[in-house]
């Protein structure tokens, strides 16, 4: 149906290789270099073609992703045998905010660990293996946002994520 084709779709969805998106810091819209992203830093990002949506608030509650940099030998094989440094760049990935269990904005990340924990529920969520759920009652990771550099070291995304954004209960209402 043509709603749950809306719940689906994110601003993501407009990058593709001939055309990226530059991923840019919240709430600032400032583009971000690779460089910049230091080892247990944590950037909340927007796609740029933020500007031009009518619909702002929606779009950016759904296309809301948080941005970390790891040591890339702390990455493990997942039980699916990806790798999340495979969809990332140089130990810096990128997965959405909104929790897979009802649609919380996670936001806490603890260093140490590597885990995201959404403050609603609990749901946490290793990033280390491709944010695989460790804890809580969200059923499956969150979704990641391949992303690469562009020629002038801008972090960029030139596809939209693999699986949908949010609430395990979207996929149901088909």
């Amino acid at each position: 149906t043509k709603a749950l084709d809306e719940l689906k779709e994110t601003l993501w969805d407009a990058a593709s290789k001939d055309k990226p998106l530059r991923l840019m810091q919240d709430p600032t819209m400032h583009p971000i270099k690779a460089a910049d992203v230091t080892i247990g830093s944590v950037y909340h990002v927007m796609p740029e073609n933020l500007k031009d949506s009518k619909h702002v608030l929606e779009d950016k509650a759904k296309a809301a992703v948080l941005v970390m940099r790891l040591d890339p030998k702390e990455f493990a094989d997942t039980a699916a045998g990806k790798k999340a440094s495979d969809w990332g760049y140089q130990g810096i990935v990128a997965y959405s905010k909104i929790c897979t269990h009802v649609g919380c904005p996670v936001g806490l990340y603890e260093q140490q660990t590597h885990h995201l924990l959404c403050p609603c529920h609990q749901s946490t969520f290793d990033v280390t293996r491709d944010c695989e759920v460790i804890f809580g009652p969200a059923k499956r990771p969150l979704p990641q946002l391949k992303i690469t550099v562009d020629g002038e070291g801008y972090l960029i995304a030139q596809q939209g994520f693999a699986e949908p954004v949010g609430p395990s209960y979207w996929e149901r209402l088909k």
